[in-house]
């Protein structure tokens, strides 16, 4: 099974993994455009026709996959991702 890459680019914006666990990630979102930072959480998904985890689209975002970000105040964004990579990393544990 192929995992996501560590690291990618998109057009201006560059992926970052900042964290990781059995059933979620958190990836910083650079763009260098802008230089607005901000982060995508989201659940890991398997993808069996491809046999990789997937990335999620953008109708993924708002169900199993959240943008965070808080304007200019990266940290609080950051704060807040976390807590969302803990609720569902915790959740799928739990059960």
């Amino acid at each position: 099974m192929k995992e996501l890459n560590q690291t990618y680019q998109k057009g201006t914006k560059t992926y970052t993994q900042i964290h990781s666990s059995v059933q979620a990630y958190i990836y910083e979102v650079t763009d260098s455009e802008t230089d607005h930072i901000y982060y995508e959480v989201f659940e890991k998904r398997y993808n069996r026709r491809f046999d990789c985890i997937s990335y999620p689209t953008d109708k993924a975002f708002g169900k199993w996959a959240w943008c965070i970000s808080r304007g200019k105040d990266q940290k609080l964004a950051l704060e807040a991702a976390i807590n969302r990579f803990k609720l569902l990393s915790g959740r799928k544990e739990a059960a």
